[in-house]
């Protein structure tokens, strides 16, 4: 009882003592303002700039608006050498407490960018060397932000200065208030801090507060606390370690748009800027090289100065990715594209080689990334998200996670508490209470005792605040918690690295799996399906163009061209963007972008096969089919009459010309059937019920029904989807409980009946909504395509397919970057439990030894395979953070594939490329001069185990790059490549186009092993 009085005296000092240690200069209450609608970055007017005057108390503000305040300020010579304090008030206290409703500054004094406002920046430390004659001219540029017409009250500005010893108390004072609450009664550092701290307080003469005597009393009283501290360092020697790096996480979009990103680099990095003057070992770092791009183009002053102290070392530039990356929908490909221009980028600007992958925000982790990263050059790899799990807490934070290939990356979850929350935060604050619990959270005590937090305000931006930097100071003196220090995340690392050799360090094999935000593998479908189509847009280009340029003379590869499509669509890979978590507007911005993505990429393909088209021999007009796959395909093609004929044996990478009128008279006799309930083919028998859903698949060749007795196949579901806290992110647990078919069916036709192909048409309503589907069946491949239009009107409905196939498995396997991963289809255990939808790249399986059914995709994501139950997830309809998500017009396939054996023995990996990868046909004229030949493969691979993935020019030297992985999980000693020229040079490299050794050929061809899942890349010169 007496402790609790004493403590309450002493809270009451020191808020007496904060108080005070602000001496006040002048107030100003009118500036002069105006509307900027062009949004310029400087305070450069001309005459006619329609100033205004805004009095304290008046209102200001509107949607996505910039405002420019201005105010000459005299400053009092006596003020002299010391540093000044701005208190910027665009609105009032309380008014506001969400951090875009509220308004975000960047304030110019004299000229020069000082820091960014906004609401936990409000004050703003001036340096005394930018005060020019006693006068401080004063400008800030504001934007009002995108929640609505809001009104701010503005409140007008303080100057004032700081009493040092006071402000020096108060933080020590109150950082050992604050970790006596962090020690245990019994603690003997606790009882003689309380000590000295109340003796401390007894020496402050509190009769004339703001008084000379006053402020002389606070400055003794600080030494002597500071005196009674080191006496007790030795009860610090061998604490714990927490090394601190200030960090601003900036979302690339979210709740604003990348245009407003720009913007708060330039808010955040000046206020890091301007903070560095004043503590003099504080660190910072940045994790986004597209960011410092921007900061480059838009504010370049701004930027050589952050360049300057990347020299000095004060400011760290690492995390490899051009931009912090989904990993769960984007692909392999564009995982090593991010890397490649990240580290590229910090590489040419910097010098730096980052080592650290650094995604403390992403939802998710594939499976994949371990053999990305150490393959890329990278050694370690940061998150916090995990923290996150809403059932399953994750047993380690410092652990070797191996990837599909055996691949180990060191990674390290940061484990920082959140006074406000269950999981670990990457907005540290720098407190006691962080101090201690970090090391409290952590479980790898037993291996190692330093651990890494990242303090500062973000999401938003904003970054460190002069009293995160004052609290550090002074924790630095104060015994019972662990020691602090400043550095550098590539350092932690390293040092991390160094500790754990030979020590027990537990391994998990696995993906990273996130137990929430399941819903960002569904919404904002569009952005999904537009990553998907240029996903093949990008490959199809950088191969069309490859060849050409090896095809043809004086070609020009169009690298210049493609990196800029590149950039941008990595930008769109952000972990807000395309899981679908962010504002109307982003996604406003993002369709502009995609299409100017998918118009670089559509130009670069005509060209190219155009100008080989044109070289191609042809004794009468033909039409010229490009494969852009892996693997030989046959392929329907349609004539300028409207007749179908099929071509068989288009080459890998390459090309098939065949004369028109030979194609005019290829026919085949095949049986097909078409009637409105009932379709047959080589391969299958299909029965569809009254309301349009399968009642019987039937598998002629395998003598086989496909679906289980009694059950319905492709049953549309819908589910009422309101997840109890993060709308366009999850989806609940319960999600279940209430499910409606689909069973309004309003037309059914027959659309197609010819021998090569069956189209059934069905049309269906749910209440504002329609949904079109065509079924679609060949008799020159199993596949079963269902091409889906759907005019979605409808709010938090969530859309499945569902089909019970006749197949027992406690395992399915789901299609993932470079490979693929089984997951159990039992809720055995809480961690099953957890996985009731989960993400895919192109098809997922189910199998058993000798037979199975895979479902396809041509732009979805979101799976759910429990018992023989196979679902994937076509819509959701969020209404945040936009009303009005999916609510639009939605096109897309997917395809059932039962087949024989189990996916490996399938052809299951071939027909999800195909359905992805269209073959391009090209009609050429009669040119007997031409010097191509009519059927060419540019390279194939002997093994249909192995992938190749990628085919595009070396970035530094003519020599073409080959990208390819071994898909089923497969171990081979002689894997041959075929190339269509005789080679000089072969090299193996890593995935950012580091040499690594010379390869052996023979010939046209390399041998070479590759272990299973392995991604291997060669260059090779011609």
């Amino acid at each position: 009882m007496l402790e609790d009085i004493t403590k309450k005296k002493l809270e009451n000092g020191l808020r007496e003592v904060k108080k005070s240690q602000t001496l006040s200069i002048l107030q100003i209450l009118q500036m002069d303002y105006f509307e900027d609608k062009e949004r310029r970055f400087k305070p450069e007017f001309n005459n006619s700039t329609n100033w205004k005057k805004i009095e304290k108390e008046e209102k200001w503000g509107g949607y996505d608006k910039v405002f420019w305040f201005r105010k000459n300020i005299e400053v009092p010579e006596s003020i002299g050498e010391e540093s000044l304090f701005l208190r910027v008030s665009l609105e009032k206290d309380g008014d506001l407490d969400v951090i875009p409703d509220y308004p975000e500054s960047l304030l110019f004094v004299n000229g020069q960018f000082v820091q960014g406002i906004d609401k936990y920046h409000k004050e703003a430390i001036i340096s005394p060397k930018i005060v020019q004659g006693n006068v401080l001219r004063i400008y800030l540029r504001s934007w009002t932000g995108l929640r609505g017409e809001l009104n701010y009250t503005f409140s007008g500005l303080e100057l004032y200065k700081i009493e040092k010893y006071s402000q020096k108390y108060y933080f020590l004072a109150k950082n050992v208030l604050d970790t006596i609450d962090q020690l245990s009664q019994n603690d003997i550092v606790r009882v003689k801090l309380f000590n000295i701290l109340n003796e401390s307080y007894k020496r402050i003469n509190f009769i004339k507060p703001r008084s000379k005597e006053y402020y002389e009393s606070i400055k003794d009283s600080y030494s002597f606390l500071q005196e009674e501290l080191k006496k007790m360092r030795n009860f610090k020697l061998d604490s714990p370690k927490v090394v601190l790096t200030g960090h601003s996480h900036i979302d690339m979009a979210w709740l604003w748009t990348v245009l407003h990103t720009r913007e708060k680099a330039q808010r955040t990095f000046s206020t890091v800027l301007n903070l560095m003057q004043e503590y003099p070992e504080y660190i910072f770092m940045h994790s986004s090289p597209a960011l410092y791009k921007f900061l480059k183009n838009d504010y370049p002053e701004l930027y050589e100065k952050v360049k300057q102290k990347i020299k000095e070392g004060r400011w760290e530039a690492t995390g490899g990715m051009w931009i912090e990356s989904d990993s769960n929908i984007s692909p392999g490909e564009f995982l090593i594209r991010q890397i490649l221009f990240g580290k590229r980028f910090l590489k040419e600007e910097f010098g730096i080689d980052s080592k650290v992958v650094w995604l403390p925000d992403a939802f998710g982790y594939t499976y994949a990334l371990p053999q990305i990263i150490k393959k890329s050059g990278m050694k370690y790899f940061a998150t916090t998200k995990i923290s996150w799990n809403e059932i399953n807490k994750f047993p380690y934070d410092t652990f070797w996670w191996k990837g599909i290939d055996g691949t180990k990356i060191l990674s390290h979850f940061i484990t920082t508490p959140d006074k406000n929350n269950y999981f670990y935060t990457y907005n540290g604050m720098v407190e006691p209470f962080t101090i201690r619990g970090i090391w409290d959270n952590y479980k790898q005590k037993d291996i190692n005792d330093e651990l890494l937090l990242v303090f500062g305000w973000g999401d938003g931006g904003g970054g460190p605040t002069y009293e995160m930097l004052e609290n550090y100071e002074a924790i630095k003196e104060i015994p019972g918690l662990p020691q602090v220090d400043m550095g550098r995340v590539e350092d932690y690392f390293e040092k991390l690295g160094e500790r754990i050799r030979d020590k027990n360090v537990p391994v998990w094999d696995d993906e990273l799996y996130f137990e929430l935000h399941r819903g960002t593998y569904t919404s904002q479908a569009f952005v999904k399906r537009e990553n998907r189509k240029s996903e093949v847009l990008y490959h199809n280009a950088e191969l069309l163009n490859s060849m050409a340029l090896k095809l043809l003379e004086d070609f020009e590869y169009p690298k210049n061209s493609l990196n800029e499509g590149w950039e941008l669509l990595l930008l769109n890979q952000f972990h807000d963007i395309l899981p679908g978590s962010s504002i109307r507007e982003v996604y406003e911005d993002a369709r502009r972008d995609f299409e100017k993505i998918k118009g670089i990429a559509n130009k670069e393909i005509e060209r190219a096969i155009s100008m080989i088209s044109k070289e191609i021999k042809s004794e009468e007009d033909s039409l010229v089919l490009f494969n852009t796959t892996s693997f030989e395909r046959d392929e329907i093609v349609e004539l300028e009459n409207g007749k179908k004929t099929l071509v068989r044996g288009i080459p890998p990478f390459g090309y098939k010309s065949i004369k028109v009128s030979n194609l005019e008279q290829k026919q085949i006799d095949e049986k097909m059937i078409v009637k409105e309930d009932y379709i047959e083919n080589r391969y299958y028998i299909i029965e569809f019920n009254e309301k349009g859903q399968l009642k019987r698949l039937y598998d002629k060749e395998n003598k086989r029904e496909v679906l289980e007795e009694g059950k319905l196949g492709n049953v549309l579901q819908t589910f009422e989807d309101k997840p109890y806290f993060f709308d366009a992110w999850d989806i609940s647990p319960y999600f279940n409980e209430k499910m409606k078919e689909v069973t309004d069916l309003i037309e059914v036709k027959v659309e197609e009946e010819t021998p090569l192909k069956g189209v059934l048409k069905f049309s269906w309503r749910f209440y504002d909504s329609t949904i079109e589907q065509r079924v679609i069946v060949y008799n020159h491949i199993r596949r079963i395509d269902f091409d889906t239009h759907v005019d979605w009107k409808e709010k938090q409905v969530l859309l499945k397919t569902a089909f019970p196939v006749n197949i027992r498995s406690t395992k399915a396997t789901y299609n993932i970057q470079f490979g693929n991963i089984e997951r159990s289809t039992t809720n055995n255990t809480s961690w099953d439990i957890a996985k009731f939808e989960v993400p895919a790249q192109k098809w997922a399986d189910l199998s058993e030894a000798n037979y199975g059914v895979s479902i396809l995709n041509d732009c979805k994501h979101g799976y759910d395979i429990k018992e023989n139950v196979m679902r994937l997830t076509l819509l959701r309809s969020p209404i945040e953070p936009d009303e009005t998500a999916d609510r639009t017009d939605h096109t897309f396939i997917y395809s059932l594939l039962p087949h024989a054996g189990t996916w490996r023995d399938s052809q299951v990996i071939q027909e999800a490329y195909k359905l992805n990868y269209s073959v391009i046909v090209k009609k050429i004229r009669k040119n007997e001069e031409g010097n191509l030949p009519d059927n060419f493969s540019f390279i194939k691979v002997n093994d249909f185990d192995v992938v190749i993935e990628t085919i595009k020019k070396a970035e530094d030297d003519d020599s073409i790059l080959i990208r390819l992985f071994e898909d089923k999980g497969s171990r081979k000693k002689e894997v041959e490549i075929e190339f269509f020229r005789s080679l000089k040079k072969v090299v193996e490299c890593n995935l950012i186009e580091e040499e690594e050794k010379e390869i052996a050929f023979k010939d046209n061809k390399i041998v070479f092993s590759i272990t299973p899942y392995e991604i291997k890349t060669f260059k090779v010169w011609f």
